[in-house]
């Protein structure tokens, strides 16, 4: 029996033992390391902040999932990675200590690196966990009036929560009659450039446009001051409220490992291992790729990593290789709503469609994979 350690509990971590508790049927010991036992559905935390549902509807408590798949939880954080006696040192509420293993997968997530843009905690909100989205539903009713501003800073890979938020907040000043503000998204290049590459900007600016929001590209945020955005080129641009998507990095702790790049994320084959050690996976936000990161990118990493790891566990070479590609909803909550189908490393592969069947679609999606994910989904085919 060999020894498997999941280190994260996001999308990557939560469907990678999800995919290997079906896969290898008890034949091996699964445990996953996270230093929460609660998951968060990300992609719902623009509604929770808007009212739209509340958080029991963006969470649920890994450990009874993770019980039934007979993947044992362990609460706690990864402090040092050491590849060379297969260990993880690890603290937490569990365990202060180490765990071996005999296969790696890491999947701890990106970290914000907020150092790199003074004042964001001071004078900024996010949507990039439950209390923050809390505090900006708290920002949004008491916002009477002014200059509302939605921004992606400089390698912030995460640009759907931006503009979303944006749409989000005009449906909402609409529902007030409230026409005493004036909304901007700010992007740090091209608009095309969060998504890739993919040439969304005539359909989003005209989206923006409908509803009088300023789309404002090639603005790069260098710090937050009480009331206004200053950019690195000196310009600034004055504030009531401010949503802000930070700087995106890696996990530092890990490039004394020899196996990140320049921004610490983790590096890896295109059968998703590790490069530089052996019998390790990495997939989800820590794992380096181009591009945004999105949710079913994660899944979908986790899905062939568990595929190729299980090949290794039956002695075959793993057969699987990664595509990196874009699916995504932007929901605008109408006929606007953008689906956005984009391939990352084949640029051939490019659909664009928009209605409000799209809107529809993705409520439904994520209400689906979370009841599939947190146990309560009853599966009449299984």
């Amino acid at each position: 029996m060999k020894r498997i350690v999941i280190l994260g509990g996001g999308f990557a971590g939560l469907v990678m033992a999800e995919k290997l508790s079906k896969k290898l049927k008890g034949e091996h010991e699964i445990t996953l390391v996270s230093p929460r036992r609660t998951f968060v559905f990300y992609p719902g935390l623009v509604r929770l902040a808007f009212g739209e549902t509340d958080e029991s509807e963006v969470t649920f408590d890994m450990v009874e999932k993770l019980q039934g798949l007979n993947v044992r939880f362990i609460e706690a954080e990864m402090l040092h990675l050491k590849p060379e006696l297969r260990r993880v040192q690890i603290a937490g509420k569990d365990i202060n200590g180490h765990i071996s293993y005999d296969y790696l997968v890491i999947a701890i997530g990106r970290r914000l690196a907020t150092e790199k843009l003074p004042g964001f905690f001071e004078y900024a909100h996010h949507l990039l966990g439950i209390k923050a989205a809390k505090k900006f539903n708290t920002a949004i009713e008491d916002f009477e009036g002014g200059n509302a501003v939605f921004a992606i800073a400089p390698e912030a890979d995460l640009p759907v929560p931006v503009i979303e938020a944006a749409f989000a907040f005009d449906n909402e000043l609409k529902k007030r009659g409230n026409k005493n503000a004036k909304l901007s998204v700010i992007c740090p290049g091209e608009i095309d450039e969060a998504f890739a590459g993919a040439k969304i900007h005539s359909e989003l600016k005209e989206a923006f446009s409908k509803r009088g929001i300023e789309l404002i590209e090639n603005w790069q945020i260098s710090e937050v001051a009480r009331t206004k955005l200053i950019a690195f080129d000196g310009r600034t641009i004055p504030f009531d409220l401010l949503m802000v998507v930070p700087t995106f990095r890696g996990q530092a702790r890990l490039s004394e490992n020899g196996i990140t790049d320049g921004k610490n994320f983790v590096e890896t084959d295109e059968f998703l291992r590790v490069k530089g050690i052996d019998n390790a996976y990495a997939i989800g936000d820590i794992a380096s790729f181009e591009g945004p990161k999105l949710a079913h990118m994660a899944v979908g990493q986790a899905s062939i990593a568990a595929s190729n790891l299980a090949s290794e566990l039956k002695g075959d070479e793993p057969e699987e290789v990664y595509f990196h590609e874009i699916a995504s909803i932007i929901d605008e909550g109408g006929g606007d709503t953008i689906y956005l189908h984009y391939g990352i490393w084949d640029k051939s592969l490019y659909r664009l469609k928009s209605g409000t069947m799209w809107s529809y679609i993705k409520k439904i999606h994520d209400k689906v994979w979370k009841m599939r994910h947190n146990g309560s989904w009853i599966d009449l085919g299984a």
